[in-house]
């Protein structure tokens, strides 16, 4: 995806939490597993950690602050890290294992980082998020046979012929063939024989004139 993302979100400064919806959209073809991560965890609360999204499908999130308890000079510190992995079938335990296991994101699955900013200014209710963003959209998937003993790696192959098993060797050059010496010619020859083959071509009575 070529989309700008947003990031940041704005949340006005308050007293009781404030609450803010960013809508996570999926053109893509791909099943996407996400992963949205806060810096914080006593001052971010968000209603959905770990999401699967269908192509061409969107799935609303909210995030809410707690701004009192954020200190001043907090106010543009902490952010919200939306991850995002490729899924099928073939990469399953691995996403598994991924959503299990804490701080096993890295920046080649941040799709992108918002920051979270405390301020008086405008602050837009929703926020659209585009996937993949700067996620990268292709894993690559090991297809292990170790959850099938029963068919090793070589079962189904064939020893592979040597590469000039099949060839034939060249016949060797003759030094003689690769010497030639054309026949003279006169050029009143060469011009009728061109004339010839015009006239053979068009159809037409050509005037041919040989010395």
């Amino acid at each position: 995806m070529t989309s700008t993302n947003p990031d940041k979100i704005i949340f006005n400064h308050s007293e009781t939490p404030t609450s803010r919806r960013v809508l996570i959209r999926n053109p893509t073809s791909s099943v996407y597993i996400l992963k949205i991560v806060p810096t914080n965890n006593t001052a971010i609360s968000i209603d959905a950690r770990n999401i699967l999204i269908k192509p061409r499908n969107f799935v609303p999130v909210n995030i809410t602050v707690k701004t009192m308890q954020i200190p001043l000079f907090e106010h543009e510190s902490h952010s919200v890290n939306v991850y995002a992995r490729p899924y099928s079938t073939a990469n399953h335990k691995c996403i598994q294992k991924w959503i299990a296991d804490s701080g096993s994101e890295n920046l080649k699955q941040l799709v992108q980082s918002l920051k979270i900013k405390v301020s008086k200014e405008y602050s837009a209710r929703d926020t659209v998020l585009d996937l993949p963003g700067a996620a990268q959209a292709v894993e690559p998937t090991v297809w292990a046979q170790s959850n099938r003993p029963d068919c090793p790696l070589d079962k189904d192959t064939t020893t592979a012929l040597r590469l000039d098993a099949d060839c034939l060797t060249a016949q060797v050059i003759d030094p003689a063939d690769t010497r030639y010496t054309p026949a003279p010619a006169k050029c009143g020859a060469i011009a009728g024989w061109a004339m010839a083959t015009a006239a053979e071509w068009l159809q037409l009575p050509v005037a041919i004139g040989v010395n």
